[in-house]
């Protein structure tokens, strides 16, 4: 089964067997509900090959971070229902004061670097997201989870461990949405 995606006009993009097959599995999920094929967290961390005449990797990673959203939505409720407000409140509590962990680090020492001769990213730009990420927590500022998955930051040798950053990326993501299911 081949799904709309347009084609990327220059250079690669991505593998449509890939991307087909996990489109696939996604609306498997949503027609039954009870199997465990596709997660938010699965669709957050999905990747795909690179092939010449492959799908619009913009055009991919949109709808990938929607079903990401619509995964996580459902997950939440589905925790709500089970478990109620209370469990996700201690949730929403844990993760906070997971990120307030680094957060509160001196400026430069948040993540572990990179030896060299690696690259990490800079600790300046991830810095700077930083200050935006404890108004979110912190001061009622507007921050949206494709605000934190846009942000892309220069790699430099002795920069920041880009695993480190990409997992507290990743929680940051999971506090917007569970922030978002409560303020409903």
């Amino acid at each position: 089964m081949s799904y709309s995606f347009p084609k990327q006009e220059k250079g690669l993009g991505y593998a449509p067997a890939e991307v087909d097959e996990f489109i696939g599995k996604a609306r498997l999920q949503f027609e039954d509900p009870s199997q465990l094929l596709v997660t938010s967290g699965l669709a957050r961390h999905a990747t795909f090959s690179m092939v010449k005449g492959g799908y619009s990797v913009a055009a991919v990673d949109t709808a990938i971070d929607r079903l990401e959203d619509t995964f996580a939505q459902k997950e939440i409720s589905r925790q709500l229902a089970e478990q109620g407000d209370f469990a996700l409140q201690d949730r929403l509590a844990r993760f906070t004061e997971s990120l307030q962990g680094r957060i509160d680090r001196r400026k430069s020492r948040r993540f572990k670097r990179a030896t060299w001769p690696l690259r990490g990213y800079s600790p300046k730009q991830v810095d700077v997201f930083f200050m935006a990420l404890e108004r979110y927590l912190f001061s009622n500022a507007t921050l949206v989870a494709s605000d934190v998955r846009s942000q892309l930051f220069k790699v430099k040798r002795g920069g920041y461990s880009e695993t480190q950053v990409d997992a507290f990326l990743d929680r940051a993501i999971e506090v917007i949405q569970l922030r978002q299911a409560l303020d409903k």
